[in-house]
């Protein structure tokens, strides 16, 4: 009796062991693993004619929409990035992909952006970068923020996004007794309601909530409707004090409108992991702003162990016939 085919799914990242596991977890299947000769599109000439047959392709977001329409036999492409904003834009006035393009999802997402979230404004508040920089000079200095701090549960949190990640979020400030504000688009429905929120605030009601909170995380994805949310003199109305950290997206403000902020006083300080255009240059003023924190966006990355859950998971599905868990919404624009 002739046995099916096995079936091949193509990888195409530069995660690393991201084949491997994936290989690992699903051994009747052949994975071939393709390695991108460089950052950008245009030089996947190599790679795109290795990957003429694959109908199953695991690849990194930047390269997806420069070279699926190569790949005529393509029936699913899995990401490796939650952030599918530049997607959206690239297909914005072209004809949309005839297969799902589905989203790296995941709980570890929540996790990671949470700890980075704690993490930070614990050390924030308690100035370990200035207690670093006394023990290089062998001081022991109790003073300022370094012994008279205050605790997350003084503190008023905003989270400008209400998603699994904010919720996650939310989780995790709320068990340092953290006073938690949710914003989202519209009033959740009570299902999607997450317990760990103190007060919601909605569409028209950001003023409002800026007046409230110590510090104000973004979350939200890169739409038409989050770019600039923060600019112009919206923050003018900021709680005083106020710190924004950013693990969403950098076009949330433009720099100028940033550094304005924190040179006006509207807010104290400015935790920053994203950008509008990254990596970030070398000239931008923001590397030396004495209120402005950096970290090159690695708040939530996409380890190898977690992309490959997720793709697992739908590649289950996908192989019963069923729709693939987390697709690009093109009208919603994530």
């Amino acid at each position: 009796m002739a046995t099916s085919a096995k079936r091949a799914v193509y990888v195409f990242s530069i995660v690393p062991r991201l084949a491997q596991l994936v290989q690992e977890a699903l051994p009747d299947v052949i994975v071939i693993n393709i390695k991108p000769e460089g950052r950008v599109a245009s030089e996947q000439t190599k790679a795109v004619e290795q990957l003429k047959e694959a109908e199953i392709l695991l690849a990194d977001n930047n390269f997806i929409g420069e070279i699926t329409h190569l790949l005529p036999k393509l029936q699913w492409v899995q990401g490796t990035w939650a952030g599918v904003e530049g997607l959206v834009d690239l297909f914005r006035d072209k004809p949309k992909p005839n297969f799902p393009i589905s989203r790296m999802v995941g709980d570890s997402f929540g996790q990671l952006m949470a700890e980075y979230t704690v993490g930070r404004i614990i050390s924030h508040e308690r100035d370990w970068f200035e207690c670093h920089q006394n023990q290089m000079k062998g001081l022991w200095l109790h003073e300022k923020k370094i012994h008279y701090y205050r605790s997350i549960q003084d503190l008023v949190v905003g989270i400008l996004g209400m998603g699994n990640i904010g919720k996650e979020v939310a989780r995790c400030l709320k068990a340092f007794r953290c006073t938690v504000h949710g914003y989202s688009r519209s009033v959740p429905s009570d299902e999607n309601r997450c317990s760990n929120v103190d007060k919601y605030w909605h569409t028209g009601e950001l003023s409002s909530l800026l007046k409230e909170c110590d510090y104000v995380v973004n979350i939200m994805p890169s739409t038409p409707e989050t770019r600039g949310m923060l600019g112009g003199d919206v923050l003018k109305v900021a709680k005083k004090g106020a710190v924004l950290i950013n693990i969403g997206r950098g076009d949330l403000l433009s720099e100028a409108d940033l550094i304005r902020s924190l040179d006006s006083g509207w807010l104290s300080g400015a935790i920053l992991d994203v950008f509008a255009k990254e990596p970030l240059s070398s000239e931008s003023p923001l590397w030396k702003h004495p209120k402005v924190e950096i970290t090159p966006h690695t708040a939530g990355t996409s380890r190898p162990e977690d992309v490959s859950k997720t793709f697992i998971q739908n590649y289950k599905r996908f192989s019963q016939g069923l729709p693939a868990l987390f697709p690009i919404d093109w009208n919603a624009g994530y």
